[in-house]
């Protein structure tokens, strides 16, 4: 393995810093699954879930992590022998050293969610959570750095997520000079000064805003940029609105359609790849009926239909909904459009991909979408 690698957990860090891990919720199990964080990757297979096709699949690839949305664990696993379907998985992976790693219900959240990818396709307008979950706190970072290092320890805030405004800004800090004082004490190594010796030395006070969900990332890069020995930096909770998560999508159409029209729209988003059809679709409404206002929720989103009545939708975009809920979307009014669990989250395996790929320590990292289709139902 050559130096052009990264590590397991600079890759968590990467996803967690678009889908927290506290973001997920309690019965879930996210995070590195199987596997070691210090272990070095090169390729990285995108996956829905973790079958034995997907693990022999990314053997056959050479990949060392699989980065998959449903975890491969669920309930404890009380043996791991090799007639227990549900530890077939788990022993592969383990023979061949690769890792497993599952963003789920702190996914769903993210405005990286399929949700949001069907959403922005068919360009639905005023969206927003269907279900709004909660609310992202901001930490003001401040940090005393000499001059001749400010530059370096500002670009390496930046890249861990620092100065980044919602309202469309980057790079926003502000620096201001004064002097710096300290007296090293015996044992300390430092860069400027003598142990034992007050000294007074020009910095900058440079500061700016950070995620919660970035802090741990951003105190790290500080601490690798900064000449300091012991670098001198606060952390300050702020009463900011930070971003927003919850699950699911609501929005407008920008001219209404029939069902009928609007589900055609549907079929041919590239999102889909032409892999959902008609024999896919389920569907609890009037193909004649007039649709305006859109409602979308991957997976098993069926119980979010109250929220959906609640804000005006007239149809429902779901996966997995059961007999009683189609015949609470009747008689609400509500369409209700089952695309299937796989087809209402396969798109998010491309936003993955892009959210990846976009990332600068990622760049000589091969990222792969499985070519095993996990859709486990076939018509006859």
């Amino acid at each position: 393995m050559d130096d052009i690698s990264v590590s397991i957990e600079q890759i968590t860090q990467i996803i967690e810093h678009y889908a927290p891990k506290s973001w997920a919720e309690t019965w879930d199990n996210v995070g590195l699954l199987v596997g070691n964080g210090a272990a070095k990757v090169q390729r990285i297979l995108l996956t829905l879930d973790g079958t034995i096709a997907v693990a022999q699949e990314a053997a056959a690839k050479k990949a060392e992590l699989i980065v998959a949305h449903h975890p491969l664990i669920f309930e404890p696993l009380k043996n791991l022998r090799a007639d227990n379907p549900g530890a077939a998985t788990p022993i592969y992976l383990l023979r061949h050293d690769i890792a497993y790693y599952a963003a789920h219900t702190n996914l769903d959240q993210s405005v990286h969610s399929s949700s949001w990818t069907i959403a922005e396709e068919l360009s639905l307008q005023d969206a927003e959570f269907l279900a709004p979950a909660g609310q992202e706190g901001y930490v003001k970072i401040v940090v005393y750095v000499p001059p001749e290092a400010e530059e370096d320890v500002r670009h390496a805030l930046v890249e861990a997520g620092v100065g980044t405004y919602s309202g469309g800004y980057e790079e926003c800090f502000f620096a201001g000079a004064g002097i710096g004082m300290f007296r090293p004490l015996p044992g300390a190594h430092p860069a400027i000064g003598v142990v034992g010796v007050l000294t007074r030395t020009a910095e900058i006070r440079l500061e700016s805003i950070v995620p919660e969900r970035a802090v741990r990332r951003a105190v790290r890069a500080l601490r690798r940029a900064h000449p300091y020995e012991e670098p001198a930096f606060d952390l300050i909770p702020l009463n900011n609105e930070g971003q927003q998560r919850g699950y699911g999508v609501i929005g407008r159409l920008s001219s209404p359609q029939t069902l009928e029209q609007w589900i055609e729209t549907l079929l041919a988003l590239p999102c889909f790849q032409g892999r959902l059809t008609r024999p896919a679709l389920r569907l609890a409404g009037d193909p004649r009926q007039t649709v305006r206002k859109i409602a979308i929720i991957n997976g098993r989103g069926g119980s979010f239909l109250r929220q959906a009545i609640f804000k005006g939708a007239d149809v429902l975009i779901t996966g997995d909904a059961d007999h009683h809920t189609a015949l609470d979307a009747l008689a609400s009014g509500v369409a209700l459009l089952d695309i299937g669990h796989y087809y209402s989250e396969f798109p998010m395996l491309q936003r993955f991909e892009e959210m990846l790929r976009r990332d600068p320590a990622l760049s000589r990292t091969e990222i792969l979408l499985s070519d095993n289709p996990t859709e486990p139902f076939c018509r006859v």
